[in-house]
């Protein structure tokens, strides 16, 4: 595993640094899904105590992203795909909710700034950068959150974001059509701009319908393997 930068010249605020890191290392894949996290091995590599580093990763469980197991130990969160299928649903919930609330803040330059991010997505996904195009298309979707005005609904998709970001880096569960993807936000900003909230909601809320008809899919073809394994024991 690779290890960790030190944190001992930081005067204030240990654990959100800790958390920084181990939350950076979990988002990029460097620590896999399940994975044992030993504070004394965190405490080593960042050079705090074991107390900060228990309340970072008591943060990053609040976000979703670890998990104690029996109070004895942590790991890092599982990728099944019950878990994905929950993510991405409350994510459409979440923001749907942003695009109505988006259109009716909306102004002119709003607008010229949610055509230039779709602009840039479209030319990433054009010269095949698909790493760059999932950053600009968190972005766009952040923007729209920001324009909701709402700050709550702003903290709780940043969350839900950064597991969606988990669970692609984890499973591999990226998007099948990338010009499927410009015209779904093509369309999404449109909505906004025009400041129509009913259809703003409906595309915000259907953008990831694929995946999660995909997830519904895998979800029941679990369940029946489950019931054969259960019947054959």
């Amino acid at each position: 595993m690779a290890k960790l930068a030190s944190l001992r010249a930081e005067k204030r605020l240990l654990d959100r640094r800790a958390a920084d890191q181990i939350r950076a290392h979990i988002l990029s894949g460097v620590l896999p899904a399940g994975g044992r996290l030993l504070e004394t091995q965190l405490s080593e590599e960042l050079e705090v105590s074991r107390g900060t580093v228990r309340s970072a990763l008591a943060q990053l469980a609040n976000e979703g992203l670890v998990q104690q197991v029996a109070f004895t130990r942590w790991e890092v969160s599982g990728a099944s795909v019950s878990d994905a299928w929950e993510i991405y649903t409350l994510r459409g919930a979440l923001e749907g909710l942003a695009a109505r609330l988006a259109a009716t803040n909306v102004t002119e330059a709003d607008g010229k700034r949610l055509r230039a991010v779709a602009d840039q997505l479209q030319q990433a996904i054009r010269k095949r950068r698909f790493e760059e195009a999932i950053e600009i298309d968190f972005d766009l979707h952040t923007a729209i959150v920001e324009l909701a005005q709402h700050r709550r609904l702003a903290e709780q998709h940043r969350f839900i974001l950064q597991q969606v970001r988990f669970h692609m880096v984890q499973s591999g569960f990226f998007p099948e059509d990338y010009d499927e993807l410009i015209a779904a936000h093509k369309a999404l900003i449109e909505a906004v701009i025009a400041g129509d909230a009913d259809r703003a909601e409906k595309l915000a809320r259907s953008h990831n319908d694929s995946e999660v008809k995909q997830l519904a899919k895998m979800l029941k073809q679990n369940a029946s393997m489950q019931k054969v394994k259960g019947r054959a024991s």
